[in-house]
């Protein structure tokens, strides 16, 4: 499906208006976490209005469903910069949902919608991003024996336990295994899989947070060849990083907008704390920390196999790490009641915290770099 300039301007402004009216109106008081019917009945808003369009066919124009267009990419990023806006946990639960279900139907899995609403996804590892071994398996047709043995490791799910973070409904889960020295997608039942519940996470108050290991059976597996297996976990490795990077763009700019209203009316020594050096020095960090990633994500609305895997792996190590810096500094302005649940800056800091985290977090993203650009880091 083709959209031009203007109907992708139309479409960015009913995903504003729905983030804006549904999410954080429901979202709006941060010291209690939305209940899961709740997001459940968003979720279903959501289906009904295209943002999640979850047919098998890809027919429609939902998000991450076409990454082969500049317009799409524009609309996947715009869409993820409001949705994150209103709620960063919210934002992430439907970005990785709908990540699921296009690598899903790329691959052949038969999903019916509910079966793809349930669907969590875990695009990497135990742990980090296999430093540099990883990056030279993607890049490298002939990748050295060490590094197939430490990926080998890496994908090991009967041994690694790993993180997760999604809606307490999940039913199946699809990630990455290394099979026949390549990676293959596996598609297991919830049922076939050791998962315990674990503690209350640092952020995304939305979600539940577990830990998955294999359970010694198998769900469905696809084994693409190996070329092929390099291409596709580029590509779901880069839209997973930009979907986390404008989540991470639009809640730093909810946090500047609290940032600069607070700053706007509060008084300190007889005049506004917005006239006094120190705050408008925390606000221009919160100001250049937001230009950065938006120019960034500008310069990654193009086809995604137009986009260089190590520029996005660099782009999020450094925004990312100014985000969560931002973040602090939208606390900090609000001086002690910034670190108040009840008053949303300190929700938007640990979101941030826990954007930064995911897809293999930002310090293993230098190593990364360095095994694509041939260093050996």
């Amino acid at each position: 499906m083709d959209i031009d300039h203007e109907d992708l301007k139309h479409l960015l402004a009913e995903v504003g208006r729905f983030a804006a009216e549904r999410i954080a109106g429901a979202t709006q008081r941060p010291e209690s976490p939305m209940r899961p019917d709740m997001l459940e009945q968003l979720t279903n808003e959501a289906i009904e209005l295209g943002i999640l369009s979850l047919s098998p066919d890809g027919d429609g124009f939902g998000l991450w469903e076409h990454g082969d267009d500049a317009h799409a990419m524009a609309f996947n990023i715009g869409t993820l910069r409001h949705l994150g806006r209103a709620n960063a946990g919210i934002a992430f639960s439907w970005h990785r949902t709908a990540l699921a279900h296009e690598l899903s139907r790329q691959l052949g899995f038969g999903q019916d919608v509910a079966r793809a609403l349930g669907t969590a996804f875990v695009p990497t590892g135990h742990y980090g991003l296999a430093r540099t071994s990883l990056a030279r398996w993607i890049k490298t047709p002939q990748p050295q024996p060490d590094d197939l043995v430490l990926l080998a490791d890496w994908f090991d799910r009967d041994v690694h336990a790993i993180p997760l973070c999604a809606m307490t409904s999940w039913q199946s889960l699809l990630w990455p295994v290394w099979r026949n020295g390549t990676v293959a997608w596996q598609l297991a039942e919830r049922r076939m899989l050791a998962v315990e519940s674990c503690r209350p996470q640092h952020g995304f108050d939305e979600l539940a947070a577990f830990t998955v290991r294999h359970a010694g059976a198998a769900g469905e597996l696809r084994l693409p060849d190996a070329e092929t297996s390099r291409r596709l976990y580029a590509r779901v490795l880069k839209m997973d990083m930009i979907g986390l990077l404008a989540i991470g763009a639009g809640a730093i700019a909810r946090a500047q907008q609290m940032a600069s209203s607070y700053a706007a009316v509060r008084r300190q020594g007889g005049k506004l704390i917005g006239d006094h050096p120190a705050v408008q020095q925390l606000l221009s960090e919160i100001e250049v920390a937001r230009q950065q990633a938006e120019s960034m994500l500008a310069m990654f609305a193009c086809p995604i196999d137009e986009t260089d895997l190590g520029v996005v792996a660099a782009a999020r190590a450094a925004a990312h790490d100014a985000l969560c810096h931002a973040a602090n500094q939208a606390v900090q302005v609000h001086g002690g009641i910034g670190y108040m649940r009840d008053t949303g800056p300190e929700k938007i800091l640990r979101d941030q915290n826990m954007l930064k985290l995911q897809a293999g977090g930002t310090r293993e993203a230098y190593s990364f770099v360095a095994g694509w650009t041939g260093e050996q880091a």
